[in-house]
């Protein structure tokens, strides 16, 4: 068998330095204001964001189309061995918000609530909340001093 060439790898979306890339609903209101809220108390600077809108977010749904219309945040992962594992709905949160400590109490309720009544849980919130917080005209840019933590 041969060697996988530089281009039939897959393409590997965190890093040692950011571990962790949150792809959410780029004109959903609340997300856009959750991520907002994760990036300012991410202070180990573990994560970076993109649009499910955008291009980065599209290349990982046409290599892995069980991801493409998934009603969620999807976490990225790096795994120990370098690759990318991907996480969605409740397990997606629960890993997320791992080591910051503002988000204390989801992480409690997300300890104590099994997995499948946390997702149905976030299968409800998910198709309610953009009649619920709006939507945004447009995915948000980001500012001068944290582009680097965005993909497009």
């Amino acid at each position: 068998m041969n060697a996988p060439t530089e281009t039939s790898r897959p393409e590997v979306l965190t890093s040692e330095r950011h571990p962790f890339l949150l792809f959410f609903d780029g004109e959903c209101a609340f997300c856009d204001r959750w991520v907002t809220r994760v990036r300012q108390v991410d202070h180990a600077g573990r994560m970076r964001f993109g649009a499910k809108q955008g291009r980065t977010f599209q290349r990982l749904a046409q290599a892995h189309p069980e991801l493409a219309h998934v009603e969620s945040v999807v976490l990225v992962k790096r795994r120990a061995d370098g690759g990318d594992e991907y996480l969605v709905r409740s397990a997606a949160i629960r890993e997320l918000v791992q080591g910051l400590p503002e988000f204390r109490f989801f992480r409690f309720v997300l300890q104590i609530v099994p997995a499948p009544i946390s997702d149905i849980g976030y299968r409800i919130f998910s198709k309610f909340r953009t009649r619920i917080f709006g939507k945004l005209d447009q995915c948000r840019a980001p500012l001068p001093d944290e582009r680097e933590l965005f993909v497009e």
